[in-house]
């Protein structure tokens, strides 16, 4: 059976790149091709494999890794990004990665951490093989633990928005979101709204 992989990225290039290096680790990979988050959360699976670029046209930064790592918790995602430094990477493997590469980085680079991740291994920085402890990841580790739903209405929230306009912008009843609200407090362990945004834009900065 052929590697099923999802590749996620706006740039035509970059999905291409991506593609090429998964056929040389896998001879006529499956691959189905994404240019934005919704694209990539509506993709029929299964998948063996997500490559994702972070800044799609719908989702920007870690709020992208966290969608889909929560979307398909047992798939392994390879992150390969513009954004580059050790605390990134940090940040990235505490929000669920298994894997990042800079889009900086030659093919034989991808070609390498596609192969360590579909070993079930990681591929990072070695200095960044472990969470470094720092605020950022620790606050990206805990924005993994939301459900997609959760992270839609935290990302509402942090744009200002009520419940009230939160509901009607998800199509969800005011009830819903006080619930998720709830929820949201409770696994980033703050007390208050303004404690949740800020952690969430420490997190996501």
């Amino acid at each position: 059976m052929p590697l099923r992989a999802l590749v996620a990225d706006d740039h035509p290039m970059c999905r291409e790149i991506a593609t090429m290096a998964l056929a040389s680790v896998f001879p006529n990979p499956a691959v189905t091709e994404a240019a934005t988050l919704s694209q990539a959360l509506a993709a029929a699976g299964p998948f063996d494999l997500v490559i994702l670029d972070l800044n799609l046209p719908d989702s920007r930064g870690l709020p992208t890794l966290i969608d889909i790592a929560s979307a398909r918790p047992d798939v392994p995602v390879l992150v390969i990004s513009g954004s580059e430094g050790e605390s990134w990477e940090a940040a990235v493997a505490s929000a669920g990665a298994k894997g990042f590469v800079p889009k900086s980085a030659a093919i034989s680079q991808i070609v390498e951490a596609l192969r360590q991740v579909l070993a079930g291994g990681f591929a990072f920085n070695a200095r960044c093989a472990q969470p470094d402890g720092s605020s950022s990841s620790t606050h990206a580790s805990r924005l993994a633990t939301l459900t997609p739903a959760e992270g839609r209405v935290l990302r509402a929230m942090s744009h200002g928005g009520l419940n009230k306009q939160i509901a009607y912008e998800l199509g969800l009843s005011e009830m819903t979101i006080k619930q998720h609200v709830r929820a949201i407090l409770r696994k980033l362990g703050v007390v208050n709204r303004t404690q949740a945004v800020l952690l969430y834009h420490d997190a996501t900065q």
